[in-house]
């Protein structure tokens, strides 16, 4: 009985035995299973990259990005706007740095900065990259070589390049950082950004677990696609002649800023589209103020004043309301919904003609012609104008006009709106409704890119654009006649050029107050719209000046720079004179 009682106890202790080294065996088991969970599912793309790193290669290969050319009508040519250069950089690995002070103080003579400004890029621990200064030259880099200073490096940077510097950089924008990667930014830059940076390509190879390539390993790789060049439809010439002119006329009038724009009514291209103030590219990161990087021809909305008479005149000729002949009675004044409405210079002038209106752009004949036709039709007319519209053009930031405040269809809203006030328009969008005059009617869609060049050759070219027919041919002629008559008539004499017939309007506008109640007292905006020759117009133009303090109306400081401007462009597209 006792062996027997000896032998079951020894088997009852190997069978917990068994039962402990089981319990031990599923839980070393589970351990493994959840690492193994961990490895392949929770953190499976860190050790797939842990991985891709051990064994293979991978090389991103940058295209080149397409450069913008502008035109030069004269020498049947093209030059370069904005181009790829390439210059060095140098850099820091701060955690090789052995004495920070010293480094600081080498590359302060090597590279003529600051040395706290040095000392203070490169004094940060653990850091393994940061750059100093870009854009050094061969030269420079060569001598920071050959210092062999520990933890200083070079290498060789592609910038963007703007040869002509303040040249139309408002139409081109620049080439900027977000975080690290360069973005085209504002302008064309911006707009066509994906166009001219083009595709990345790269080159995948397999390597052994020392690091070495094998050769017979699985490979993959994309050529790069470099971007497409671009040429505009600006004219180099002139574009230089609009930009003298326009800031020469900024500083004589004491204006606060302004525009030029030149456009060929016949097709919409976009020939000049100047601005001032305005900004060099190549040294973007100065500018303090980034409103400037902002094209103002299609960013910044106004009331144009007088220079919307020709189209509220144009609704009405189109309708039949009225012919350039018709008369009205003015008194100098009128009250609409208890609203006083006078004319700019508080003159009763009696019997009066449309073309006469417009002569002396008298307010009360524009709310006259508003009056014949009725509000539907009148807003259908300013809507196919597209002054409300975004014009589409090829440049990043363009903001529309607003007819919002004709939606209440009070009598005063469309009486104010006959003469340009209440409602609101780009320098480009009213531009483009004016030209429609110099092109029998016909409203054509603005354009500033002439063609797309791929790094393969091919060429796409941009082709002119009828948006629509907003007035007949008749119309048309009879509205340039009668600009035609301000300039040689009217308020606008000085906007003429001997021996070409030439339309034009003048606009004193006033400015709302930023709260929206009424307009500011001592604050106008100048712009003189207009096109010749007739009866076969090359060009069409505005001038438009912020704010001017010398002079009290447009017709004294916008008009003499639109004579100015079109002589030199009569000259250089050689039209000889017709009388």
């Amino acid at each position: 009985m006792k062996k027997l009682s000896g032998n079951f106890r020894n088997n009852n202790n190997f069978i917990k035995r068994v039962q402990v080294l089981s319990v031990v065996v599923v839980a070393l088991f589970l351990v493994v299973l959840l690492k193994l969970f961990q490895v392949q599912v929770i953190n499976h793309n860190f050790y797939k990259a842990l991985a891709q790193d051990q064994h293979e290669f991978f090389e991103k290969i940058i295209p080149e990005r397409g450069e913008i050319f502008i035109n030069d009508i004269y020498s049947d040519k093209i030059y370069p706007l904005a181009v790829n250069k390439e210059l060095n950089l140098v850099y820091a690995v701060p955690k090789n740095i052995i004495d920070k002070k010293e480094t600081a103080a080498k590359l302060s003579e090597l590279l003529e900065m600051e040395r706290e400004e040095i000392f203070k890029i490169i004094n940060k621990k653990d850091d393994p990259y940061e750059v100093i200064k870009r854009k050094i030259s061969d030269e420079a880099a060569e001598k920071i070589k050959n210092e062999n200073i520990i933890g200083i490096k070079t290498s060789p940077e592609i910038i963007r390049y703007y040869p002509g510097n303040y040249l139309a950089a408002n139409i081109i924008g620049f080439l900027g950082y977000s975080g690290h990667e360069k973005v085209g930014q504002y302008g064309i830059e911006g707009y066509y950004n994906e166009k001219l940076r083009g595709t990345m390509g790269f080159l995948e190879l397999e390597k052994d677990s020392s690091g070495k390539w094998i050769t017979f390993g699985s490979k993959s790789s994309q050529s790069p696609e470099d971007g497409d060049d671009i040429v505009l439809t600006i004219d180099q010439t002139i574009q230089y002649i609009s930009e003298t002119k326009l800031k020469e006329a900024v500083l004589k009038y004491g204006a606060e800023s302004g525009n030029i724009i030149v456009m060929d009514p016949k097709t919409g291209a976009i020939i000049a589209m100047a601005q001032y103030p305005s900004f060099n590219p190549n040294e973007y990161f100065k500018e303090e103020d980034m409103s400037v990087f902002l094209n103002s021809s299609i960013h910044n909305v106004y009331e144009p004043g007088s220079i919307q008479k020709p189209i509220t005149m144009a609704i009405g000729l189109d309708l039949g309301k009225v012919s350039p002949s018709t008369t009205y009675f003015d008194k100098g004044f009128l009250k609409i919904d208890g609203w006083p409405i006078n004319n700019s210079d508080g003159k009763a002038n009696g019997k009066q003609t449309m073309t006469e209106v417009l002569e002396k752009s008298l307010n009360t004949g524009a709310v006259f012609v508003q009056q014949q036709v009725e509000k539907n039709d009148f807003y259908n007319y300013l809507r196919s104008f597209k002054l409300n519209e975004l014009t589409g053009i090829e440049i990043k930031g363009e903001a529309k006009g607003s007819l919002s405040n004709l939606d209440n269809k009070r009598d005063i809203s469309y009486a104010t709106a006959s003469y340009g006030q209440g409602i609101s328009v780009t320098p480009l969008a009213i531009l483009t409704a004016i030209s429609v005059f110099a092109n029998d009617g016909k409203l054509m869609k603005p354009y500033i890119v002439s063609e797309f060049i791929g790094a393969d050759g091919y060429s796409e070219k941009n082709e002119p654009k009828i948006v629509c027919q907003v007035v007949s041919p008749k119309t048309a002629s009879l509205i340039s006649a009668m600009m035609t008559s301000v300039i040689r008539n009217g308020h606008a004499k000085e906007a003429g050029v001997s021996g070409y017939k030439l339309a034009g309007k003048t606009g004193t506008a006033q400015i709302p107050k930023k709260d929206g109640k009424g307009y500011e007292e001592d604050k106008t905006i100048h712009t003189f719209v207009g096109f010749g020759p007739i009866p076969n117009p090359k060009f069409s133009i505005l001038v438009k000046l912020d704010s001017p303090t010398n002079a009290p109306y447009a017709a004294n400081t916008v008009a003499p720079v639109f004579s100015e401007l079109s002589q030199e462009l009569v000259n250089y597209y050689n039209v000889p004179a017709s009388f």
